[in-house]
């Protein structure tokens, strides 16, 4: 073989060679640029799901946040109102003590309430307007003491020997007792509305 065959040959092979390391390196190249873009990829998708996830708890803790608010706020509303209801209806029981529906019902109550004392030593407390329709209400039970109260607006108190018993029967304090109940009832009329 001639020296120029023999240097062709090399060339050849050099060549061949240089473009087979070549395209080795491209296709190394190519897989680490496609492994990187996929660990790329895989990186931010997990960021974005854990930014999703942090945001979406934000927005719910606000949201959870405002709807106890909003709540809080139509509760103190409704508990003014029930205040104001009460308190109205505080007001109209001077009258109501002097209505004939509940004077009728007074000998009965005040017998209720004399159940729980002696009566021989019982004291039975009313307003000074009150006075006369409890005695009456009380004729049958001369032992039973009657006295006029300024301070019971409404109603009576029924006190046992030695004050160690009070039935409290005055319209403020039952209203008291009831206002639990009352406030429910006032709370399920205003969401009728």
């Amino acid at each position: 073989m001639a020296d120029s065959d023999l240097d062709t040959e090399l060339r050849r092979a050099a060549e061949q060679t240089a473009e087979s390391i070549l395209s080795a390196a491209r296709t190394d190249s190519e897989r680490v640029v496609s492994e990187t873009e996929r660990s790329v990829e895989g990186i931010r998708r997990e960021r974005m799901d854990h930014k999703e996830a942090e945001y979406g708890a934000d927005a719910r803790r606000a949201v959870a946040f405002e709807r106890h608010a909003a709540m809080r706020a139509v509760l103190l509303s409704r508990t003014r109102v029930v205040d104001r209801v009460l308190e109205q209806a505080k007001a109209l029981l001077p009258e109501a003590a002097k209505t004939e529906i509940y004077l009728s019902t007074l000998g009965a109550e005040l017998g209720e309430a004399l159940k729980f004392v002696e009566e021989d030593d019982a004291l039975v407390r009313c307003s000074p307007t009150l006075e006369p329709a409890v005695r009456k209400a009380l004729c049958a039970k001369p032992q039973v003491q009657v006295e006029p109260w300024s301070e019971a607006d409404t109603g009576f108190t029924v006190l046992g020997a030695g004050a160690s018993v009070l039935v409290d029967g005055r319209l403020e304090t039952r209203i008291d007792r009831l206002a639990s109940s009352l406030a429910i009832e006032i709370h399920a009329r205003l969401q009728e509305l």
